[in-house]
């Protein structure tokens, strides 16, 4: 076995063993299987280094239509299908759209809104769905009972727990969204009525992981309910560009309405970044402070990825794996679930 090949084995190891174990037993057999397969393993390791991923490798395999109830079965596909999976995992990319995040981000865009409308941008938008929170309703489930605000579809739910929840109110109402934008290295449609944009569907689906029937079948409702809304809002189809979140970044924010409180998030984009960029973008970030609209600066990453948010994590609290640091304007606000699912509020 070549060093590289050791190199997959044990991202595939660690991917079945840290991320999989307790969200999808399935993709944990199906690592566990390909690190023990040399033939496989090989093959893995002559993609590009950013192509040997796990999440991508699996989902091209499943958009192909790879068996999904049996590890056996699925290792015996992909040798058989492999240059299928190959040509579609050089392709595509890893663009889980999550609109379930929307429901950790609420609260803190409707405290920076402050009951005004707002300019709404995402950087690694994917397919714009998180681009739409005023669509959906919530149920945000706390110590004190379950919330619900909004009666839109599909019902997106959060448990809420953490110091900071009785101090600050949960939202009564869905901020209102006046403009919304986004910016992607390969923004996805999903919303025109074209077999292309069927296809980036089905490709997002293919990257949910096995078991987990209600992250797609919220990833379904949500496609729907914003195709309904365009069909009948045309004129709020997002400003969606294609470019790097740095040297691309203004030329989209040229085009927000300097009258709107401008809040731009990302969730899980930074980490496929190197760190002159990281450090780039969060000085960019610091400069908007003073955009005369005003300006809020939503950060959904891993505890890793940003040092400079890292350090403001209250002392003495630990962030569990698998956990996301939620920062607002680089302070650190809460830990939460990856797919939207859990809120820790932070003292502060």
């Amino acid at each position: 076995m070549t060093g590289l090949e050791a190199d997959v084995r044990e991202a595939y190891t660690r991917f079945g063993e840290r991320e999989a174990r307790g969200n999808s037993p399935f993709y944990e057999d199906v690592c566990a299987l390909i690190a023990a397969d040399d033939a496989l393993l090989e093959r893995i390791s002559t993609l590009p280094p950013a192509k040997r991923q796990p999440n991508l490798v699996l989902g091209a395999a499943r958009f192909l239509g790879a068996p999904d109830d049996d590890a056996g079965a699925f290792g015996t596909w992909l040798t058989q299908h492999w240059g299928e999976v190959e040509a579609v995992a050089r392709e595509r990319a890893t663009q889980t759209n999550e609109a379930g995040r929307c429901a950790m981000l609420l609260p803190f865009v409707a405290e920076a809104a402050r009951g005004r409308p707002v300019a709404l941008v995402e950087v690694g938008c994917s397919a714009g769905l998180a681009l739409f929170p005023d669509l959906y309703s919530y149920r945000f489930r706390t110590s004190g009972g379950e919330i619900v605000v909004g009666d839109g579809s599909p019902e997106l739910v959060t448990t809420v727990t953490g110091e900071g929840v009785e101090r600050r109110a949960l939202p009564a109402d869905i901020p209102q969204v006046a403009w919304r934008g986004g910016l992607d290295l390969n923004p996805l449609d999903v919303l025109t009525d074209s077999d292309g944009a069927r296809d980036n569907a089905r490709w997002l689906e293919a990257l949910v992981w096995p078991g987990q029937r209600e992250r797609a079948d919220r990833l379904r409702g949500c496609i729907a309910t914003v195709q309904d809304h365009l069909a009948t809002h045309p004129d709020d189809w997002p400003h969606v560009i294609r470019g790097d979140v740095v040297a691309d970044l203004d030329a989209l924010l040229a085009d927000v309405p300097s009258d709107l409180h401008l809040v731009l998030f990302h969730s899980a984009v930074l980490a496929y970044t190197d760190e002159t960029t990281r450090a780039e973008f969060t000085r960019r970030m610091g400069e908007l402070g003073s955009r005369a609209g005003g300006f809020t600066w939503i950060s959904n990453e891993g505890p890793g990825v940003m040092p400079g948010i890292a350090v403001t994590v209250p002392e003495g609290v630990e962030v569990p794996a698998g956990r996301f640091v939620l920062a607002v304007d680089g302070v650190a606000r809460a830990l939460v679930g990856p797919h939207g699912q859990a809120i820790e509020s932070l003292a502060g």
